[in-house]
């Protein structure tokens, strides 16, 4: 017996593995190909979405998109990705699940309307002078750069009516800003996916205003009695803190040439001015949960850049559905309810 034959074996099986791995990701990848122009097709965005390539593993586990870019129109927000990465999906009767993560993106500063929110949440508890740095994405954030570079974000949602859950997470990696993720999870839930589905096909097929608007008002009132399972917010700091501290200590001390040192006098007043915030704050947390009287303290701590972010976490001790979070507004149900949620702030 030739003694090289088990090698010669070896090293043809693998070859012959090898060639059926790259050739099912072929095909898979010429079927993700045509699935993808179909479904541009029938949502009408032939002419405003556009990709480089297509590429698939076998048995459908991800697609990556390459180079793609979205254009709107004329005063509408226009997009490029360097890559766009969709997987864990699934859509059958009980469950629909999907994962997308968008690479290198870029975008035109229309694009960013939605997160100007985000800026000024960001800012609510710092002194006004410090937060208005943060009200905007224009270009990033105002706080010293340029211009705001390609960054990543990733959803994920999961609909399981077996479980009776919804699940659902967002993130966003902004290079020398902050990065930021969202994820939260609902019960009470079971025949939700089903709905999804039935109205889906309602929007396609039905010509009354009146039952769409019926069958919207069925589902919003469903998904009102969810139960709020957890919720976990992280903002992670990336070089945004720290410019936006040395631009308000540069332009906004009041200097006095016979005092000394110019950055001991900025230094001293922006110590002043972090005394003054953590005040107000301890002055304004009197009425939350004790499960957050660690609030001010971190604050002080993010402000003197002591930590480099910070998480909530939501585990709510008793039942808090979502319509119960309208009682936030009302200050003596508001507080019932932030008792039930049991917040909790903690540093990264």
């Amino acid at each position: 017996m030739n003694k090289h034959l088990p090698l010669i074996v070896g090293a043809g099986a693998t070859v012959i593995l090898a060639a059926g791995y790259f050739g099912l990701s072929a095909y898979s990848s010429k079927q993700a190909q045509k699935h993808l122009e179909d479904w541009v097709y029938e949502v009408s965005l032939d002419e405003k979405l556009s990709w480089r390539s297509v590429s698939a593993t076998p048995f459908g586990g991800s697609v990556s998109i390459r180079d793609v870019e979205l254009e709107l129109g004329k005063n509408e927000p226009a997009l490029r990705a360097a890559e766009l990465i969709i997987s864990e999906r699934i859509s059958e009767d009980n469950q629909s699940r999907l994962r997308l993560q968008l690479k290198g993106i870029e975008a035109d500063s229309a694009a960013f309307n939605g997160l100007r929110s985000l800026g000024a949440m960001a800012g609510s508890s710092i002194d006004r002078e410090l937060a208005r740095a943060s009200h905007s994405f224009e270009p990033a954030l105002s706080s010293g750069l340029a211009t705001l570079k390609p960054f990543d974000m990733e959803l994920f949602v999961d609909v399981d009516d077996d479980a009776g859950t919804f699940e659902a997470e967002i993130a966003i990696a902004l290079p020398e800003l902050f990065d930021s993720r969202m994820s939260y999870s609902l019960s009470k839930q079971r025949d939700l996916n089903r709905k999804l589905k039935r109205l889906e096909d309602d929007l396609d097929g039905e010509d009354n205003p009146y039952r769409l608007i019926a069958k919207l008002q069925e589902l919003a009132e469903s998904i009102e009695r969810a139960e709020l399972a957890n919720v976990r917010v992280s903002l992670q700091d990336r070089g945004m803190l720290e410019r936006s501290i040395a631009l308000y200590q540069r332009y906004n001390t009041p200097l006095d040439p016979t005092a000394g040192s110019a950055d001991s006098q900025r230094s001293e007043h922006y110590a002043k001015m972090v005394e003054r915030t953590v005040k107000n704050c301890q002055r304004d947390s009197k009425d939350l949960p004790k499960s957050m009287d660690n609030s001010c303290d971190l604050l002080e701590d993010v402000l003197m850049e002591k930590v480099s972010g910070i998480v909530l976490s939501i585990e709510p001790t008793e039942s808090v559905r979502l319509s119960d979070l309208a009682k936030l507004d009302n200050a003596r149900q508001g507080k019932r309810v932030l008792e039930r949620l049991n917040p909790e702030l903690e540093s990264l």
